[in-house]
Formats: C-alpha cells, sequence, structure tokens
C-alpha cells in the first residue's frame, strides 16, 4: 500500500496581495453573539464570536480554559463532535466549525456560557446571518492550506471516507438508510464561501422517531424538540423539508465543520459514504498523522 504524504502549505504573500478575497485571513468586523438551548443538554447556552488576530485560528473558551479548534483537543463523538482540555467539554462544536469555515472565517475566539453550543434552528444557518451582518475584515496573512500529496481512506462498519488531492476541497456524501422516508441519498458540494450561506448552512439536523428513546436514555437530545431538528416517521417527517435532500445536505455541512478540525483549508476531493462524526474525527486524525511524518522528514 502506497503512504499517503500530506503538506501544510501557506499561499505566498504576492499572491495573497494579488487574490485578497481568496488567499488572505479573515476573521469578524465586530463580535456576535447568539442564545439557545443546547441540543444534548437541554441547558441554556450563550455564546459570543469575537474576532481574532490573524494565525490565532478558532479558539473555544468557557470559563475555565481556551480550547483550539483542532482535532486533537476531540473527546468525544456520540451524536456531535466534542471538544474538550483539562476537564471542560464544549460539545456539539461541528454546526459553529462547519459556519466558520463555511463563510471563509480563519481567525475567531468562541466564548461560550455553557456547556454546549446551542442548537438555534438545528442547522449553521443563524450563525451565518450573524456573522454576515456584522461582515468580515481581511487580515494581512495568508491562508493556511492541507494539500494531499496521495490519497487517503479510512473505514469502520461498512462506511468510509476516501480523499484523493485536488486544487479545491470539493464533497461527495452518500447515505442509505433502510426507511421509507430516507432511503438513498447523494450530494455534492464544492466548497464556496459566497454560496454556502443558502446552498449548505440551512440543513437542519434530523433524528428517526425510534432513536428518540434511545438518546433521551443516554442522556442525549434533552433540548431536541421540533424547533431544532427534524424527526422523522415511517410516514412523515415533522416539518417540511427547506430542500428536498436537506437531510443529506446536512451531512455535508456537518462534515465541512468537522472537517475544519484540520486548521486550515483542507483541498481534496472527499468521498464519504453513510459516515458520521467518529470516522469523519478519525480521517481528519489520518491526514494529521501523514502530515506530522511528511514534516519529520524534512
Amino acid at each position: 500500500m502506497a503512504t499517503l504524504m500530506v503538506e501544510r502549505s501557506s499561499v505566498r504573500r504576492k499572491e495573497a496581495t494579488r487574490h485578497r478575497g481568496a488567499s488572505c485571513q479573515r476573521t469578524l468586523a465586530d463580535p456576535v453573539k447568539l442564545v439557545g438551548r443546547g441540543l444534548h443538554s437541554g441547558g441554556e447556552s450563550r455564546v459570543i464570536i469575537h474576532p481574532a488576530d490573524a494565525g490565532a485560528g478558532i479558539v473555544f473558551s468557557d470559563a475555565a480554559e481556551t480550547i483550539r479548534g483542532l482535532v486533537a483537543n476531540v473527546v468525544d463523538t456520540s451524536r456531535g463532535t466534542t471538544l474538550g482540555v483539562n476537564g471542560s467539554r464544549i460539545r456539539t462544536v461541528e454546526h459553529v466549525m462547519a459556519a466558520l469555515r463555511g463563510r471563509g472565517i480563519d481567525n475567531a475566539v468562541v466564548e461560550v456560557f455553557g456547556s454546549e453550543m446551542p442548537a438555534l434552528d438545528g442547522s449553521a444557518l443563524p450563525y451565518v446571518e450573524a456573522m454576515d451582518a456584522v461582515g468580515l475584515v481581511e487580515q494581512d496573512a495568508p491562508r493556511q492550506t492541507v494539500k494531499l500529496r496521495e490519497p487517503i481512506i479510512v473505514q469502520q462498519n461498512g462506511s468510509f471516507i476516501a480523499a484523493v488531492p485536488a486544487q479545491a476541497l470539493r464533497i461527495t456524501y452518500v447515505m442509505n438508510y433502510d426507511h421509507p422516508m430516507i432511503g438513498a441519498q447523494s450530494a455534492t458540494y464544492e466548497l464556496c464561501e459566497e454560496d454556502f450561506g443558502h446552498k449548505i448552512a440551512p440543513a437542519r439536523t434530523f433524528v428517526l422517531y425510534e432513536e428518540v428513546a434511545r438518546l433521551l436514555d443516554n442522556d442525549l437530545a434533552r433540548g431536541g424538540s421540533f424547533e431544532n431538528a427534524i424527526v422523522v416517521w415511517r410516514d412523515r417527517m415533522s416539518s417540511k423539508l427547506r430542500f428536498p435532500d436537506e437531510l443529506v445536505r446536512h451531512k455535508v455541512m456537518d462534515l465541512v465543520g468537522d472537517l475544519a478540525l484540520i486548521g486550515g483549508l483542507l483541498q481534496a476531493e472527499v468521498v464519504a459514504v453513510k459516515s458520521g462524526h467518529a470516522l469523519n474525527v478519525e480521517f481528519v486524525r489520518e491526514v494529521e498523522s501523514r502530515k506530522s511524518k511528511v514534516k519529520s522528514r524534512r
């Protein structure tokens, strides 16, 4: 088997000047505040997303710790992605990570009051709308990219993620549920900061009705409601879909958020088949591992 090698590269300063919209790091022009309930905890959660200096990356902060939004700090992937350090935990970061990456924000401090990000309407759209309301600021530093040198594949329990080198992030997601209201669906999306807000961000999380009791027994989904999730019965859904393929678009959005844990702009053609947060994070860890091996050989 060929060894995968990846490299992290930055766009040269002269290129960043020439193509500022695509190549310079960006942050928020002003802080934004959102309030809601945690999907799993059910408790009130407030978040303030602050601008940050060039090179800071995405950093989460609670009353006790600061936690960088990187795969090394993922401590749980049960029905969401949880970051943690020294006992502090911030749950379900995938939607805000997707919003930040999808809108091209490289640097921000996400201040969290509570143990979980607010679920809001179950999508990344409220985050995107709040960010767009204050606007973005370009910074005098080149964006960081993560480029695959060779293909990579991770798999578990009949699911897999495969990726090959490319010039941009392009995702194809395939889902297959033995369920009359879902069945097999696929969606392909090339990450574009101009259209993420209306093509991917509005897609809401969903849950099968049969899963609800089990989630509650495992101390999950205590903040779930028809306002922040689509409940799927055998013959209907709890609300009208925003897109005919909203469910698979949400899977794409979750993957965008988890891939952002690599800490840069991943450039790859990615095919994900029935993956969830656990496999998404395993894929990012594999990329990180190969990147470290490349650095050690230099």
